[in-house]
């Protein structure tokens, strides 16, 4: 292929080494089916050997793509950092970008009205597709994300469900109802449950399986608000410490690992034994759970499947392919020490 390889290399040299024209090459290298296999090895082995890389304002000219997506996080920034979902969520979706060219950019919004920050960012062609995670109910908040001219996927099934279907999520009624039947058949009849935040779909679902569940075996839950952070698992553990310790209560679920962690530091400072006094469900069966003092009994939260699936959804969609959706995953129990 005998091209000088001298400054950046240029299109025009992809062409002359494939010994094609440059509009065959260009074509080859946006992905356009109309062009004979052998022309598009010859131009493929070309990019590879000059090692050209296209023009990315360029192209996007041509595309209107800007090869880049989004991943909307409706939390205090603080909270990515803190959290091991999100961190799970994010290196699903790099991974799940490994094979393509496409950029990830992070964006906040948060429940003091930021989203309408992002209006411009999602609504002026900045990136191709977003997805959105841990979204709360705040008014306009997700209606602005919906009515984006642009693919939205939802980490998390939205409340609108009935008219959006671009949303991955796992089973929450089911975990509910599976984290009381365990508590049930386990001998608990004074069960507790810490919330998450209530203005979420996921805390709401989990906490009406939970009390559905019970309802069939006559038995009422006991409900301490919670808000999925470190902070407000201690917190609940305190405002529980007492029933606890009076006999109120005999076992706990609580909506996230963190939280369950948490309150079971507040029980153990007060002589309360896991699961002697009190046993314990949690969701999110994380690698911190698993290896906590006690190990936690966890449902499964997939954060790296649900990002996967919702990547390649957003693909899906960008590229005016069919995808499967809404995809509700199910969870499983996974029994371990504190229940």
């Amino acid at each position: 292929m005998g091209v000088a390889r001298t400054g950046a290399v240029r299109l025009e040299d992809v062409a002359r080494a494939a010994g094609v024209s440059r509009a065959t090459a260009s074509r080859v290298v946006r992905g356009d089916a109309r062009v004979s296999p052998q022309k598009v090895r010859a131009v493929q082995r070309a990019v590879k050997e000059l090692n050209y890389r296209p023009n990315r304002a360029a192209r996007s000219l041509v595309t209107r793509r800007t090869d880049t997506i989004a991943l909307i996080v409706p939390e205090p920034d603080q909270r990515i950092f803190s959290d091991p979902f999100f961190s799970s969520v994010v290196q699903a979706v790099v991974s799940s970008l490994d094979d393509t060219d496409v950029q990830l950019v992070l964006a906040f919004a948060d429940k003091e009205g930021h989203h309408q920050r992002l209006r411009p960012f999602l609504y002026d062609g900045h990136v191709d597709g977003a997805i959105v995670t841990s979204h709360h109910q705040i008014p306009g908040q997700v209606e602005t994300f919906m009515h984006a001219p642009i693919p939205i996927v939802f980490i998390g099934r939205p409340e609108q469900s009935t008219s959006f279907e671009s949303w991955v999520d796992v089973d929450n009624k089911q975990a509910g109802r599976m984290a009381a039947r365990r508590l049930v058949e386990g001998g608990s009849r004074k069960p507790a449950i810490i919330t998450g935040s209530t203005d979420m779909v996921a805390a709401q679902d989990r906490l009406d399986g939970f009390c559905d569940e019970l309802r069939t075996h006559d038995i009422e839950a006991l409900v301490v608000n919670g808000s999925f952070t470190a902070e407000s698992g201690a917190r609940a553990g305190y405002q529980l410490t007492e029933p606890i310790q009076r006999g109120e209560v005999d076992a706990v679920f609580s909506s996230s690992d963190l939280m369950t962690m948490a309150a079971i530091n507040v029980w153990r400072d007060q002589d309360i034994r896991i699961p002697d006094d009190v046993r314990v469900v949690s969701i999110d069966n994380s690698e911190m759970g698993a290896s906590f003092t006690p190990p936690l009994t966890s449902l499964t939260n997939p954060a790296d499947q649900m990002a996967d699936v919702a990547t390649r959804m957003l693909r899906d969609l960008i590229n005016d392919k069919h995808t499967e959706a809404p995809v509700l995953l199910p969870c499983e129990l996974v029994v371990r020490a504190s229940g």
